[in-house]
């Protein structure tokens, strides 16, 4: 039934052909989308994480753990923590306490 739809809409309407000019890499001209138009990305919601830290350990001892069991993460108390968006490193900071939640005081920005 649906083919049957494509096809009869697709003969009620009139096709015709569109030329395409060649453009040179780097041609563009004017001004660049965001830097006049940054009000655009300011509601844009993302997702950060912070990476305190990483372990590695056996099948057999992810099996084994049960509540209160410890794991022993790759970094000290002190070290800075990794603040991460989308799979990238941006930013370092070290963990702080506000009211009752966790924060970030951040600390270093990578450049990329």
């Amino acid at each position: 039934m649906a083919e049957q739809f494509l096809a009869t809409s697709m003969t009620d309407r009139a096709v015709r052909s569109v030329e395409l000019s060649e453009l040179e890499p780097g041609s563009a001209r004017g001004g660049t989308l965001f830097d006049e138009n940054s009000e655009l990305l300011k509601n844009v919601k993302v997702r950060l994480s912070v990476s305190v830290g990483t372990c590695e350990l056996t099948v057999k001892d992810l099996l084994g753990l049960k509540e209160e069991s410890v794991l022993t993460l790759n970094k000290e108390t002190q070290e800075p923590v990794d603040v991460v968006l989308d799979g990238k490193l941006i930013a370092r900071g070290h963990l702080v306490a506000v009211d009752d939640s966790f924060g970030v005081r951040i600390s270093e920005i990578i450049a990329r």
